[in-house]
């Protein structure tokens, strides 16, 4: 009986110091993980509230609103979104929404059906039935849209066709940006450039 309770005391010894220190371990070692997991699931935005559901390789209705280096308001919305490696890192999205609010008071809204985001280059690539429209009057489409999400820059590659606010136009490239950075945001058009007036737009 005496040998019993020696061998019974010293088991209880020995898991008194052991185990507590399995639940340390354990619990680092959960921190690791999770950790890791995070860094290779990042938003092209900081502080992105899908880092979670970015790990699982999909999310759905993507959302994210923000601030450009510039100080115009970004915002941008997919239907769903997965993360890709094609030589750098990238983003792929389906059914794409961006909006851009500059600090002049100039609203800006593109649709498409897919959107890339090369983080390398903070710069998202819109494509498929792209529309753009501004509340300066323009309503326009074109095959492939591009904006830069660490300063406010938005290239159109053309053909780029549409309304204006003095009629239809037709351009080979669209740009929407600043001259300087203290300028205000402004719609630029160049390569051949055709614009079919319309009386009741003069």
């Amino acid at each position: 009986m005496a040998t019993y309770d020696i061998v019974y005391f010293r088991v209880i010894n020995f898991l008194k110091i052991v185990l507590p220190l399995f639940g340390v371990s354990l619990i680092i070692a959960m921190f690791l993980l999770s950790r890791d997991q995070a860094a290779q699931a990042v938003l092209p935005f900081d502080n992105n509230e899908f880092a979670e559901e970015l790990s699982k390789q999909q999310i759905n209705k993507l959302y994210y609103s923000g601030q450009t280096d510039a100080g115009d308001e970004l915002s941008l919305s997919a239907q769903s979104a997965v993360e890709g490696f094609e030589g750098q890192k990238v983003l792929e999205m389906k059914t794409v929404s961006a909006k851009v609010k500059s600090i002049n008071g100039l609203e800006i809204e593109a649709t498409a059906q897919f959107g890339r985001y090369l983080y390398s280059e903070n710069l998202l690539k819109m494509s498929g039935s792209v529309l753009i429209s501004s509340s300066s009057g323009y309503r326009l489409s074109a095959p492939e849209l591009r904006i830069s999400t660490d300063g406010t820059y938005i290239f159109g590659e053309g053909p780029v066709e549409g309304l204006s606010p003095m009629g239809k136009i037709y351009a080979g490239k669209m740009e929407i940006k600043r001259k300087t950075p203290q300028a205000p945001i402004q719609v630029w058009f160049s390569d051949r450039v055709l614009v079919d007036y319309l009386p009741e737009k003069i």
